[in-house]
């Protein structure tokens, strides 16, 4: 018996639709009939629109379809090209908008300046590997940081109650732009330079009324906490806040971590607190204090996720019996870990600069945190995990009988060692995997992530020829600073590899302090591996601590070479010219294939 497509039941083709992208459904069932089209349309294929990944032919095709009017939700996420922001023209009935990977702040303004009187939902997320981040002669990028950013677009969102600019350090806010606003946020998650704009976000009016959830990350090294507590008796009550996030890196210890965090959460604070998830380094003292908390035991019953570090020379079981397990009304699965951190010495062939190594003696460090892990990524601690000898990983008792997938979706691992998370209970699960990051990784690194979609590499060239990468994998962003390029080989000859991956969509390259561009072979083998994706960047940049002079004596040479590689993708057989935009300065160029 045959069975014609046409055949199938609805409940089999919205079966078969929930395995597409929306990209996808619409370029193979739009123009079949008009059955397929009221299925795609109840299923809101027209409202909720992502063209993410799509090239320039393929998104032409789909959007001379979409119905503009309908459209509710948009998103254009990493693997877009940033020159699809420009195609879009007001959608009158938009509420929803999220952009990820961004690259050009000034384009996300146009695009969001015209639907300022209908967006409600907001997210925009990027950082130093998407922005292209840097310096050139005459250029600093990003064009716009995040305050500017925030400073010039808030006040054109009257509407806007949900405000999600992500958790990435290098997209930090390093300063609080309002007093007032207009917009009722009800949700905010935002990465802040210094811990006293979280007292300004609270002070801003009518965000002690309105907001609901605050999510808030401070970056490395900031050291204004004590400033913070000055006022503390002064704190606005935030009357509907009931769930709050504060993220602090397990690389650094100030003095006041936890009681910052204990003053923010007190019942005249926030009286109706229901969720609590923070990350900090405390002492023994704090620890004390801790298990007095009102945060654990009071009337608002918190439902309190946590993972914090102590540096003491005492036994597990000396430090553990002070550990609070969740509070009275929420009991967490606890578990632990001891080490010791070996003293070593600054090693100059693997210092990275936005690391700090530090003379340390020996010492006994201990992690503790709540099931299930609650935050996306597993915090580095306070040395690099090469340093770090005789682990033990303790498990506690609990009337805790199941325990929720872990939420982590970014993995690092540097210098081949394999992330510490990987020796930890319940922190890895492969299906919520999505980001992979390798840095100063120049050999098979051991790793089995079957379902991540996004690789970032760092001064890793050549691990584009050795590890076993998911077939999944829609992103690729490669960054080389010239002060590692001795401690691999760097074969641009692996490139091709990059073919093999069926879903690849995206590859950006930056290269940092750079002088000497690639020669003409590498220059071709760039071209023919980029037009094999529909997004393509390549930028030269400079850091700061790199050396102006010789970057400056360069520039002739790297503008022939973006102009050289422009040239040799022109000329390559391809059914569609692809469109290309050299940045002003000659610096680097966007492709969209």
């Amino acid at each position: 018996m045959i069975t014609l497509f046409d055949d199938l039941s609805d409940l089999a083709l919205i079966e078969i639709f929930s395995y597409l992208s929306c990209a996808d459904a619409l370029w193979s069932f739009s123009n079949l009939n008009s059955r397929l089209i009221t299925l795609l349309t109840e299923r809101g294929f027209y409202r909720h629109v992502n063209l993410s990944s799509t090239g320039k032919k393929r998104f032409a095709a789909i959007f001379s379809i979409l119905r503009l009017n309908e459209i509710q939700s948009l998103v254009i996420d990493r693997c877009t090209s940033p020159l699809q922001l420009r195609r879009w023209p007001h959608l009158p009935h938009l509420t929803t908008l999220r952009l990820q990977g961004v690259r050009n702040f000034r384009e996300v303004f146009k695009l969001i300046r015209k639907h300022g009187n209908t967006l409600i939902h907001l997210t925009v997320e990027s950082s130093s590997y998407f922005n292209a981040g840097g310096m050139t002669r005459e250029v600093a990028y990003p064009i716009w940081n995040s305050y500017e950013f925030l400073e010039r677009t808030v006040c054109r969102l009257p509407t806007l109650q949900s405000l999600d600019l992500g958790m990435e350090t290098s997209f930090d806010l390093h300063g609080w732009p309002f007093k007032m606003i207009q917009a009722p946020l009800t949700y905010l998650k935002i990465s802040l330079g210094r811990t006293h704009l979280l007292i300004d976000i609270f002070s801003t009016k009518p965000l002690s009324s309105t907001l609901q959830q605050l999510h808030i990350k401070i970056s490395d090294f900031c050291g204004d906490m004590y400033f913070s507590l000055r006022d503390k008796d002064f704190l606005p009550r935030m009357e509907s806040l009931h769930t709050f996030t504060f993220v602090k890196s397990l690389k650094w210890h100030s003095s006041e971590e936890w009681t910052l965090v204990n003053v923010l959460t007190a019942s005249k604070v926030m009286p109706v607190l229901r969720r609590m998830n923070f990350s900090i380094v405390i002492d023994i003292n704090d620890l004390n204090q801790m298990n007095h908390s009102a945060l654990f035991d009071d009337d608002r019953h918190i439902d309190v996720h946590y993972v914090f570090m102590i540096s003491d020379n005492r036994e597990h079981f000396e430090v553990n019996q002070y550990v609070p397990h969740g509070s009275l009304s929420h009991s967490r699965k606890i578990v632990s870990a001891t080490f010791i951190s070996e003293c070593w010495t600054l090693d100059s062939t693997i210092k990275n600069h936005d690391e700090i190594y530090l003379d340390k003696p020996r010492n006994r460090q201990h992690l503790f945190y709540t099931l299930p892990w609650i935050f996306d990524e597993f915090f580095q601690l306070c040395l690099p995990d090469r340093y770090i000898s005789q682990l033990q990983v303790f498990t506690s008792p609990s009337p805790v009988n199941t325990v929720a997938p872990s939420r982590l979706r970014k993995l690092n691992i540097s210098n081949n060692f394999p992330s510490l998370a990987i020796s930890f209970p319940h922190i890895i699960s492969s299906n919520q995997m999505a980001e992979l990051h390798l840095s100063r990784c120049d050999r098979q690194t051991s790793v089995n992530l079957p379902t991540f979609d996004y690789l970032i590499i760092t001064d890793s060239l050549d691990s584009l020829n050795s590890c076993f990468f998911s077939r999944n994998i829609r992103s690729i962003q490669i960054t080389l600073n010239h002060e590692h390029l001795h401690l691999a080989r760097n074969d641009w000859n692996d490139l091709p590899t990059l073919s093999t991956l069926p879903f690849l969509k995206s590859l950006r390259i930056l290269l940092y302090g750079i002088n000497i561009p690639p020669n003409d072979t590498i220059c071709q083998i760039i071209a023919e591996t980029a037009s094999t994706i529909s997004d393509f960047c390549f930028c030269f940049r400079r850091k700061n601590h790199q050396n102006r002079r010789n970057f400056d004596g360069a520039h002739t040479k790297q503008s022939l070479f973006i102009e050289q590689l422009r040239n040799n993708i022109l000329a390559l057989p391809l059914n569609e010219k692809p469109q290309i935009v050299v940045e002003k300065d000659g610096y680097g160029l966007i492709v969209w294939f």
